[in-house]
């Protein structure tokens, strides 16, 4: 991908030999030679060298000028020069990208080339083959936000908190969420096995799984005896329409209270997240947007809701994460409903695509979230106004407890 890499040095002196018998004159000559190489060689390592970096058809940017890039060229050069195999320069360029994001120590900061973005854009969608469980970092471990209800994971046993160990037989060390995910991400029908390590199980163990075709519906939704049950699975595309058929079946059957479980939800998009909470607050702030220098930026409600006077509660719990957080936040900072269940994940720093013109993007962080009244979600978490600790039994214990304050506020 390099046009030019040109070398100026000051020319040697000219060397005459005309007195020089004619017998000397073949060892003149390689005198001669010797004397240019070890010139070149002085001149063009320990005088002064100026390099001219040009990337194909673009000039580097001034801001840039003053950055050494030298030890890059040198290293580039290096394997032009002593590399056995065929060198495929679009590849180098790829894991120099690769390399250089790295460097942010970001988990959530990653490159994409164009056939992981693709990949990242068909899960996002709600299709993609996998086994349909959310992965984050956390405290320097990568852990399980939720399985998606229904999946192959959750089917094999995965839960909310997991720490994975190990992506067959791989020890995750030093791998950042999406490569994790990547490694975890297959063809339906082929298996992998996870090492896990859970709170309370002494020893790690494995858990293998089928991938499969993940075909996610965001929204679920059921009204019994005048109480409507909204459970949000993820923030996706599809989630404003589904939300909006459940705000109209409510209004047409006079519901009247809410319970809105995220329980379990690893977020999505932020567009989503705002149209959610926007179906219960009728105006104001729902998140702020903080940036490095300080600057703060607000998403408003949209004021296209139905919903506003529907007393509702949150369900909440340790795999409701980003967008999740957010709606949550935001309902409980405008007095729309109490949270209940246990302290959520923590996700709360912002992720933007950019794309690259050569395709791919980089997905970047370049924020952190804050609830309306300035609470700081990311590492945090919320924690609930009614705490109910999940139960292994055959009753839904915070489900309950949600049902039981929804009686309290409903007329």
């Amino acid at each position: 991908m390099i046009e030019n890499i040109e070398i100026e040095e000051e020319t040697p002196k000219e060397i005459r030999s005309k007195k020089f018998p004619r017998l000397l004159m073949i060892p003149g000559i390689l005198l001669l030679a010797a004397i240019l190489f070890i010139s070149g060689y002085f001149w063009g390592y320990s005088g002064k060298v100026i390099v001219k970096q040009k990337l194909v058809s673009t000039e580097t940017p001034v801001k840039y000028k003053d950055v050494d890039f030298s030890k890059f060229w040198e290293a580039f050069q290096k394997i032009e020069e002593n590399y056995i195999g065929e060198i495929d320069y679009t590849k180098l360029v790829e894991g120099a990208i690769h390399g250089m994001i790295s460097g942010l120590d970001d988990p959530f900061s990653v490159y994409m080339d164009k056939a992981e973005l693709d990949d990242f854009n068909g899960e996002i969608s709600g299709t993609f083959e996998g086994i349909g469980a959310e992965i984050s970092a956390k405290n320097g471990s990568l852990v399980v936000v939720a399985p998606i209800e229904g999946s192959p994971a959750e089917k094999a046993g995965l839960k909310a908190g997991d720490i994975i160990r190990s992506i067959d037989s791989q020890i995750v060390d030093g791998m950042t969420v999406d490569e994790a995910i990547n490694k975890i991400r297959g063809q339906k029908g082929t298996t992998v096995a996870l090492t896990i390590a859970r709170t309370g199980v002494e020893e790690p163990f494995e858990i293998k799984i089928k991938r499969d075709v993940i075909n996610v519906k965001s929204v679920k939704y059921k009204l019994e005896n005048g109480i409507a049950n909204i459970k949000i699975l993820r923030f996706d595309q599809d989630t404003k329409k589904l939300l909006d058929d459940a705000a109209n079946d409510m209004i047409k059957n006079n519901a009247k209270g809410l319970i809105l479980d995220l329980r379990n939800d690893p977020g999505g998009y932020l567009d989503s997240a705002i149209d959610v909470t926007s179906e219960f607050v009728r105006e104001g702030v729902v998140v702020v947007e903080e940036y490095k220098d300080g600057r703060k930026e607000n998403s408003y409600a949209t004021g296209e809701g139905k919903l506003f006077d529907v007393p509702m509660v949150v369900l909440i719990n340790g795999g409701s994460a980003s967008a999740s957080e957010i709606v949550a936040g935001a309902i409980r900072d405008h007095g729309r409903g109490k949270l209940i269940g246990e302290k959520t994940f923590g996700k709360g720093s912002v992720q933007e695509m950019q794309p690259l013109s050569k395709g791919g993007a980089l997905k970047i962080t370049m924020a952190k979230w804050l609830t309306p009244n300035g609470t700081a979600i990311d590492k945090n978490g919320l924690i609930p106004d009614i705490e109910v600790k999940w139960d292994e039994g055959d009753k839904d214990v915070q489900l309950e407890k949600a049902l039981e304050e929804l009686k309290k506020i409903t007329k």
